[in-house]
Order: C-alpha cells, then structure tokens, then sequence
C-alpha cells in the first residue's frame, strides 16, 4: 500500500538522520569513531574532503565490492544503497556544520557525548531495521559475502570492523604519524552498541506498519 511506502520511508529518513547525529557526537567527543566511520573520519585528515564527501565515496566502493562478489546476482535495486550513501553522508557534514562551535573540554563530558552517540546510533539502527526498505551499503556488503562464500553475518561483521580499524590506524599513522579516529570510544561503540538494540528493539516491535490480520469472525461478515 502506499501509504505504507511512506511510512516506512519516514522512519528510514528518520533512522539515518539519528544514525548520523550519533556519528557526529562521537566526531565531537574526540574519543574515537564507530569502526564503520572511522576511515571517512581518519581519510578526512589525509585528503581535501569533508567526512561526509568521504562516507559517500565509501558507500559507493563497498557497492562495486558487492557487484564483483555477487556478479549476476547482483541486482538492480541493490543501487539504492548508493542513494542511501549520499542522503547519509550530506546528513553528516549538514549536521557537522551547524554543530561546529560545538566544544567539549572535559573527559567527563567527551565520555558521556560518546555514550550518547551509542544510543543514537543503536536508535538510528532500530529505526532502519523496522523501515526494511533500504539498507546501507556497509550492511549490504557483508550480506554479499554471506551470500558468496556462506559465512556468518556477524563474523563477517566483527572482520569488516577489525579490517576498517585497522585501516584508520595503519593510514593515519604512515601520514601523520599518529593514530586519528580510533580511541578508547571506538572500543566503546563496538561493544555498546548491539547491546542497546537488544534492549530497546523490542519498543520498536511495538511500532505496526503491516496492517492486522483480519479475524475469522471478521472474514465471516
């Protein structure tokens, strides 16, 4: 049904936004990034482009990743990851441009905005899940080595994470000769955030998109 399209498209436009608000606050807090934004934020230092302009062409890499792991399998839609990608990456260098001022001194404070940035994410995460309209194009890269070699989702998941980790520290310490992007709240994130969608998705189960079932007594009317 359409309205329910558009439903579904304005929790997955929501989801993103808080999902990028979340990846903002960990920018902020200077604790470190979520592994998946560790490398945009880490190459932004490197190359005369913004986080977001970086997260794009991330997206866009990981979806040709895809085409050459899947080869005929690949489909059509799966492009709208690339969308995806550019409404995500304009979201987070909008939102890093009117929270510019923004300034956090004690590690208190950078801590807690760390923290804060793990239930964003977790929230943004949950919003999406329950849209199921389009995912990104990270999520969607470890799906096709699942589908290519049959290996397990969150195996690949902790893998993809060591290996964008590993990027960010190995990259920013040839150039700058220190580690940029990777602290003690990318640790934080990597551990805190599943657990929070455990906690809160089954409030976001409680969100009904798919219209009821009709009863028995109702189909005999």
């Amino acid at each position: 049904m359409p309205h329910l399209i558009f439903y579904r498209s304005l929790l997955l436009l929501l989801g993103i936004s808080i999902l990028a608000f979340g990846v903002v606050l960990s920018i902020h807090s200077h604790l470190g990034t979520a592994p998946i934004s560790s490398v945009p934020y880490t190459f932004s230092y490197l190359v005369p482009l913004s986080v977001g302009t970086l997260t794009i062409l991330m997206h866009a890499l990981f979806i040709v990743i895809q085409m050459l792991l899947l080869g005929r399998n690949f489909q059509w839609f799966q492009w709208s990851q690339l969308f995806m990608g550019i409404i995500f990456g304009f979201l987070i260098d909008g939102i890093l441009n009117l929270t510019a001022s923004w300034s956090f001194e004690f590690y208190a404070t950078r801590l807690f905005i760390s923290l804060m940035s793990c239930v964003l994410t977790a929230i943004g995460v949950c919003l999406m899940v329950k849209a199921n309209l389009i995912l990104l194009a990270g999520d969607g890269l470890y799906i096709a080595f699942v589908k290519r070699f049959g290996f397990n989702l969150g195996n690949c998941k902790t893998v993809g994470d060591c290996i964008l980790v590993s990027i960010s520290i190995l990259s920013s310490y040839l150039v700058l000769h220190e580690v940029v992007g990777v602290r003690e709240g990318t640790i934080i994130t990597a551990l805190l955030v599943g657990s929070i969608i455990r906690m809160i998705k089954p409030y976001f189960d409680l969100i009904q998109l798919d219209p009821p079932l009709k009863s028995s007594s109702d189909l005999q009317q």
